[in-house]
């Protein structure tokens, strides 16, 4: 999602990079990119441009075969916590409630936070993608709900089938 935001020159600047390894540089790249849409149009814009990912995750959590998972990424609130949104809005959870528990993640990431900051600094972001945005939750139900309809329809644009969805409903709701 976030290559599609680049020019060319970016573009063969960020492959250049990776190519020979210099990952961090590489990042760099596209850290003014992340700077301007931030951690809510990162996800919002996630959703929209990742819906093959968003169904290989769904594929494996309605596989009962593949439970129990975890699900987790670099600071395991932004694309983990998108993740963990979309399940709990499927299950119908109350918003205060996904609201709450993603904000545990950012006392859970504390006593992190010095070391993270060093190394969002290193890439070119700043303490926004460190904290987790209380707006994040109602803004990502509202651009699924306003865009899709719902979570069940947003998953369905994504080619996860209905059956897997009432299967992993089925078993996380026992």
């Amino acid at each position: 999602m976030l290559m599609s935001k680049l020019s060319w020159v970016e573009f063969f600047r960020l492959v250049g990079l990776m190519l020979v390894g210099y990952r961090k540089d590489a990042i760099k790249v596209l850290s003014p990119h992340m700077e301007e849409m931030g951690l809510i149009g990162l996800a919002t814009n996630s959703l929209d441009a990742c819906k093959r990912e968003v169904k290989q995750v769904f594929d494996v959590l309605a596989d009962e075969h593949s439970l129990p998972v975890l699900v987790h990424c670099t600071q395991g609130k932004d694309r983990t916590g998108l993740i963990v949104m979309l399940v709990l809005f499927l299950l119908d959870v109350d918003s205060e409630c996904i609201y709450l528990d993603y904000m545990l993640s950012e006392s859970e990431l504390a006593s992190e936070k010095e070391s993270r900051m060093k190394e969002l600094a290193s890439i070119g972001l700043t303490e926004q993608f460190a904290v987790c945005p209380r707006d994040l939750v109602s803004s990502v139900q509202a651009h699924i709900n306003k865009k899709y309809g719902s979570t069940q329809k947003y998953l369905d644009s994504a080619g996860v089938s209905k059956e897997a969805i009432e299967h992993m409903k089925r078993m996380l709701l026992v």
